[in-house]
């Protein structure tokens, strides 16, 4: 109860005197039971001072009035003690005071946005006062008109009774409003009155005033956004005009959210550094607007405006980065097994000569056999290698000890070349793919660009207020976008080291109206995500069609609503148009199909083959010139040397001869 300086009623006393402690276990009622007239200053000073105590089965819960930003700051549990009690919370306010600085004072002292000790759309008002201040004091825009239920009441000195009177919110024509007489207790009408009726299921055709963020993905109005229903596109356009119009019975402006500077096209809301709201938050929160729609919960924002309490509008932040390639190389031959496997087989190699050398060594020295061990190095190299391609070697040892281990080994051999070959296999089949970021720490910390499409507010702000290494690091590097985000997508497809954040619903919608059916095929959108949010309707704190808006959008997401909408959107609105534009504008090449990569098994898959055999041909060659070379290089100094001995000894004959003659 809150009474007026001005207000001499004695009844104050009496009403609260008969109201006994277990009547006013409620959160919302403040008991005051030796105070007969209060003044707002004393009111506050009390609320500042206080400690209410509120009866809990189990406990006991306290709290104390801030003196700077709420009338009265809950705990969690406390908030949460009025869900769990009867509706029955009733404020009495006592004025005749009507200046509009009073009003709106009393309004931010027990009915602010967050936390308020008294409820304006769900609690029961009954103001008190002269008769000839009902018109005024009922529809007064700072607080009573705001108010869902209320009622006026107030002496009447010609008829001698009291008089109280309600406001029917669109009873006149074009929904607004009207008062209404109440028949108070004792009056033959009174008996199946309603002292306090809900007036928001017909608002009679009144102009909701809705504000949107710049959001295509979702909702789309053409500039300068006037007109009555004037939605574009959207499912959000399907949900006001096919469910919420119909059924309470209005006509809606949709227009874009103001930006601080007055003009359209600002996104969900920033708090700006003189205290105030650009965005959908700044246009509820200055009454341009009555509902504001895609706008998504933050804990500053709670503080300010309020929002329905269905859910209808899931999202989150996700990325995409472009498909990952198939890789083919000459080194496919070494990945059916790592470097550690390879580093065993050729120490076993090495393991294997030493074991035959040494065997061979002892049985030669302690002559364990009558004859000689012939078995040399040339002969252990040609058993191992045939054993490897699976050839039957031309020699083997003939000792027993010997016999046994190459047993043993052509054992081993045999499961290292099947899981070679069952390896290769699978890779031929299935060729291996590049490595591609899944997570958003993968993504920051690998040598993938980053960029960020930005829709609304929210989420960049919380993302840059973070102070996880993750989000620091891709905040710090990532490239902005606004608009639509083709821009981003066209990087990712043009380049395989891209990521594109951006919320996972705006990703579908620019990929269905901007995009072929070939270059969507190279996205891959991320398992991940991240910012997890519902986009419900937002309203003023407590307004009057919080509630039951909010009953009939919960309907929605029993019938899936929202998906079949959506679906519907996309294809008539979004993608058919892409496609009659295409073609229209002799862009069919477009709309051709491109059949995926095929599987069959092509020259690049066993590239890595060809290059080994041009790598030992090219091996035999230069060893076969040697050998010519050689060859012919030995012939031709034995050529030399036969020329150039029978070239002497003809030369000493012929001075044989002529020495002789002479």
């Amino acid at each position: 109860m809150v009474q007026d300086r001005s207000d001499t009623d004695s009844s104050v006393n009496h009403i609260l005197r008969d109201t006994t402690s277990s009547q006013l276990r409620s959160v919302h009622l403040i008991k005051y039971p030796s105070l007969a007239t209060i003044t707002l200053e004393s009111f506050q000073e009390r609320l500042k001072e206080d400690t209410f105590k509120i009866a809990n089965e189990n406990a006991v819960l306290i709290a104390r009035r801030s003196k700077l930003k709420l009338p009265l700051q809950f705990p969690i549990s406390i908030a949460h003690y009025r869900k769990l009690s009867d509706q029955c919370s009733i404020v009495v306010l006592m004025i005749n005071d009507l200046r509009p600085q009073f009003i709106k004072q009393i309004q931010l002292t027990i009915s602010p946005v967050y936390v308020p000790i008294t409820r304006k759309d769900e609690d029961f008002y009954i103001f008190k006062t002269d008769r000839k201040n009902h018109k005024k004091l009922l529809l007064m825009q700072e607080y009573p008109n705001r108010i869902k239920f209320k009622m006026a009441v107030g002496y009447e000195p010609a008829q001698k009774s009291v008089v109280a009177r309600t406001v029917c919110f669109f009873c006149e024509p074009g929904g607004n409003p009207r008062l209404v007489d109440i028949p108070l207790p004792g009056t033959p009408q009174s008996e199946e009155v309603e002292y306090f009726p809900d007036f928001v299921w017909d608002l009679n055709g009144k102009v909701l005033h809705v504000t949107m963020p710049n959001f295509y993905a979702r909702v789309e109005a053409d500039p300068p956004w006037k007109g009555i229903n004037n939605a574009k596109r959207g499912h959000w356009k399907m949900l006001f005009e096919t469910f919420l119009t119909v059924k309470f019975n209005f006509s809606y402006h949709m227009f874009a959210s103001t930006r601080s500077d007055g003009t359209g096209g600002a996104g969900t809301g920033v708090l700006l550094r003189n205290g105030t709201w650009n965005g959908v938050v700044g246009d509820l929160v200055s009454g341009r607007a009555d509902l504001g729609i895609v706008t998504a919960h933050t804990p500053k924002r709670i503080h300010y405006i309020d929002y329905v309490d269905a859910l209808y509008d899931p999202g989150s932040l996700t990325f995409v980065t472009a498909q990952p390639t198939k890789i083919f190389s000459p080194a496919q031959l070494l990945w059916p097994f790592d470097i550690v496997v390879w580093m065993s087989v050729i120490a076993s190699i090495g393991v294997c000569i030493l074991v035959f050398f040494a065997t061979t060594k002892i049985m030669d020295t302690w002559k364990f056999n009558s004859e000689t061990i012939e078995w040399p190095l040339d002969r252990q190299s040609l058993f191992l290698l045939s054993t490897f391609m699976e050839q039957d070697s031309p020699v083997l040892p003939e000792s027993n000890p010997l016999r046994c281990f190459v047993a043993l080994w052509i054992f081993f051999t045999m499961l290292v070349t099947n899981m070679y070959r069952c390896k290769m296999a699978t890779l031929l089949a299935f060729p291996s793919v590049g490595k591609v970021p899944e997570t958003f720490d993968e993504l920051a910390f690998s040598d993938y660009e980053v960029g960020y499409v930005r829709h609304g507010d929210s989420a960049y702000n919380t993302l840059a207020a973070s102070t996880d290494p993750v989000y620091v690091k891709l905040v710090g590097e990532m490239t902005i976008f606004h608009g639509y985000g083709l821009e981003c997508l066209e990087k990712v497809v043009k380049s395989n080291k891209y990521g594109c954040i951006a919320y996972d619903f705006s990703l579908v919608h620019v990929r269905e109206r901007n995009m072929s059916d070939s270059d969507a095929r190279k996205l891959r959108l991320a398992p991940v995500k991240t910012y997890n949010i519902w986009l419900g309707v937002s309203t003023e704190g407590k307004s009057i069609y919080r509630l039951n808006f909010g009953k009939w959008l919960g309907l929605t997401r029993q019938f899936h609503l929202l998906d079949i909408w959506d679906k519907i959107d996309l294809y008539w609105n979004v993608r058919k148009l892409k496609l009659d534009w295409w073609i229209s504008t002799n862009q069919t090449d477009k709309m051709k199909f491109v059949e995926a990569d095929s599987d069959d098994l092509t020259l690049k898959h066993i590239a890595g083959a060809f290059y080994i055999l041009i790598f030992f041909l090219s091996i035999s060659t230069l060893a076969f010139i040697y050998e010519i070379v050689v060859y012919y290089k030995s012939k031709m100094i034995h050529s030399v040397v036969f020329w150039y001995w029978s070239t002497k000894r003809k030369i000493k004959r012929y001075k044989s001869v002529i020495r002789w003659k002479w």
